[in-house]
């Protein structure tokens, strides 16, 4: 066998182990679960939901609604600036996102022993100087 031969069928074979690793792994599929940032949604979002008192002060104050809330944490993104990921004993998330023309950013405790989320705050980015009086 010469070597042109050899590469060709190096090649043929490359080219269908390419094609079967295609079809049988990535066709059809949703690859984007890996990622931080959706791993970190799919965790709060599988989550119960508490308020805390001065999410709901915070919230009445700066008129949003609980509705708005869950919009920001479904399809909002986490800003892990703004993020303490190795909380101790729980980490806490930022996430940013829209909701009915309005730039909301939430803060969320995610409490993973008994798999509930507790709204620290949610903030409506685009108002000026924080006014309100919760403690």
């Amino acid at each position: 066998m010469t070597k042109g031969q050899r590469i060709r069928l190096y090649l043929a074979g490359f080219i269908i182990g390419c094609v079967l690793v295609y079809f049988m792994l990535f066709r059809g599929t949703d690859r984007t679960y890996w990622l931080p940032d959706n791993r970190v949604k799919e965790q709060v979002n599988k989550s119960t939901f508490i308020f805390s008192a001065h999410a709901k002060c915070i919230m009445d104050c700066k008129q949003i609604t609980e509705e708005e809330v869950r919009e920001v944490l479904k399809n909002g993104d986490v800003n892990f600036s703004e993020s303490d990921t190795r909380g101790v004993p729980c980490p806490s998330y930022a996430i940013e996102g829209t909701s009915h023309n309005k730039k909301i950013r939430v803060l969320v405790t995610v409490f993973q022993q008994d798999s509930t989320a507790e709204i620290t705050t949610a903030i409506n980015m685009e108002v000026g100087k924080d006014t309100c009086k919760c403690m």
